[in-house]
């Protein structure tokens, strides 16, 4: 009997077709996966009868639908419900039999056994075989799978409360370097605001801010596409001031897409991530608190204690320092100004100041004329307590441009020198003074609020400031003034948009855990080349539609 092996085209349009695919996905804690993900099929005829081997070819593919139905859901439980990393075996389906097993990729390419190579809670990268038999034909298939262990419904810019862009010439749009740009996928901002103004809630658009010119795909049954940014409001928003039946208004409004979702629908911030647990006495600051000059690499420290009642602030001016991986605590302020801060390695930053009758407005982070640089394997999280403070700083990414000889023009990211004023030079790389910073997925860089200091007295302000990452302040406000950029996402009860500042999405954050849950907002973009992202965990098809 002869076994014919067939390798399907990559572009097949029939269900169960090879695909190459690429999903993100991040825990809440901050770590970060790039999932570059490729299905192969292989048949493996068992049976001269063709309307057989057709048969089991067939049944193999809605054992894949189902599947991944399986998989995406976030009901099934199948990261702990299969048995031994059999998710079905010899499930009865249309007439035959279908078998599905499952390999955390993970863990294999780690060098575990086959039999410790099975799903459990913490599974996002999988291998799935599936194996079909119907009346003696057997048909195999084999996919890579990327499944976020959580999808959330995702927007660019969330305010609770208010969303207020004013001034002259606001930016709202695409991060022109990110990758995922050229598919000029929808920008979507939301909020919870059900009353505009009357009660100080609500979006207010000045006629001065600018957004991107086109999204696609365009509908011509349906104007909304014809705008690049979408507002979504609550179903319960009322009449406002102006006559309105939503929330959002100024002379801007028409700029913007409106929906209204349904009643079913909602979105809401979840809640502050958990403390940061202390941990075991790390040391003091080698030379005391204060450092004023010269370049210093630092280890975990602890500034303050945890349990005390005063606060004990860090100051870090004209000098740089070189933060290594592991959790840096400062009980008090941290102030610094004209300083480098590195981060190098995973690096958690907890600035808890105390609260007291002679201290009725502390600050965590009070930072001027400083730069924090991430390097390439750094991933960078602050919880910062009660007020913060950017005055003229800017967070980014360490780069060297290759090919570059001259050290000094080598070193650094020019868009960083140009914001600094730290001379500016012509590279290999940049010819021309950039207007946006180098690429760093904003996922790596998390702004956080300690929980247990979390109170809508304490504003975070950014003056004239540029930060690539993601910053989320669930019960107090966010302002950006001056000129200050934003490239990433941000979540905060309030967002206020001042002077001639920039804000820039990166949509590779779409499919990243979110600081939003609820409804996933219509991105755009042309499904037959990216995954249309639903509320759920579910990951990209291409060819076999929802």
């Amino acid at each position: 009997m002869t076994r014919a092996r067939t390798i399907l085209p990559t572009g097949a349009t029939r269900k169960g077709a090879a695909l190459m695919l690429t999903i993100f996905a991040m825990l809440v804690v901050g770590t970060a996966t790039l999932a570059f993900t490729a299905s192969r099929h292989s048949a493996f005829l068992v049976s001269r009868n063709a309307a057989g081997s057709m048969q089991a070819r067939e049944l193999a593919d809605s054992g894949l639908d189902l599947a991944k139905a399986i998989l995406r859901s976030d009901e099934t439980g199948w990261r702990t419900r299969h048995s031994a990393g059999k998710l079905l075996d010899g499930y009865p389906l249309d007439g035959g039999t279908v078998t599905v097993s499952l390999v955390d990729i993970r863990k294999r390419e780690a060098g575990a056994s086959a039999a410790m190579s099975v799903p459990d809670a913490s599974t996002t990268e999988i291998e799935v075989g599936v194996v079909a038999e119907r009346d003696g034909a057997r048909w195999s298939s084999l996919s890579h799978m990327s499944i976020p262990q959580v999808v959330k419904g995702q927007y660019a810019i969330f305010a609770n409360k208010l969303l207020w862009i004013f001034g002259t010439g606001n930016q709202v749009g695409r991060w022109d370097r990110a990758p995922k740009t050229a598919e000029r996928r929808r920008v979507n901002l939301g909020t919870q605001a059900d009353f505009a103004f009357a009660n100080f809630s609500g979006v207010w658009i000045d006629g001065d801010t600018q957004f991107e010119a086109t999204a696609l795909p365009v509908d011509p049954g349906d104007a909304r596409t014809l705008k690049s940014t979408w507002v979504y409001y609550p179903y319960n928003g009322g009449t406002n001031l102006w006559g309105a039946s939503f929330p959002i208004n100024g002379p801007g409004r028409d700029k913007v897409a409106t929906v209204r979702m349904s009643p079913e629908e909602s979105i809401r911030m979840v809640q502050a991530p958990q403390p940061v647990p202390t941990t075991p006495a790390p040391p003091d600051v080698t030379g005391g608190n204060s450092i004023t000059s010269g370049n210093r690499t630092m280890t975990p420290f602890r500034v303050g204690s945890p349990t005390g009642s005063s606060n004990t602030n860090l100051t870090t001016n004209n000098c740089t320092l070189l933060l290594t991986a592991g959790t840096y605590e400062i009980y008090g302020s941290w102030i610094a100004n004209n300083a480098t801060i590195r981060i190098q390695g995973p690096v958690k930053i907890v600035v808890q100041p105390k609260w007291s009758l002679f201290n009725l407005y502390p600050t965590g982070i009070n930072w001027s004329n400083t730069t924090v640089e991430l390097t390439s394997d750094a991933d960078l999280e602050i919880n910062n307590g009660y007020r913060l403070l950017m005055n003229r700083c800017w967070v980014g990414s360490y780069f060297q441009c290759v090919g570059e000889s001259d050290p000094t023009r080598a070193t650094g990211d020019p868009h960083m020198k140009a914001w600094m004023g730290r001379g500016f030079q012509t590279s290999e790389c940049d010819l021309v003074s950039p207007d946006e910073p180098r690429y760093l997925e904003p996922w790596r860089l998390r702004i956080y609020p300690i929980r247990s200091l979390l109170s809508p007295l304490f504003v975070w302000n950014f003056q004239d400031t540029s930060v690539i990452g993601s910053l989320f302040l669930p019960v107090s406000s966010i302002y950006f003034n001056g000129g200050s950029q934003v490239y990433g996402r941000i979540a905060a009860d309030s967002v206020f948009i001042d002077g001639t500042s920039r804000f820039r999405y990166d949509h590779a954050l779409d499919d990243i855990v979110g600081l939003t849950e609820g409804r996933a907002p219509n991105r755009g973009g042309d499904p037959d080349e990216m995954f249309p992202v639903r509320p759920l965990r579910w990951g990209p098809d291409k060819g076999t539609g929802p």
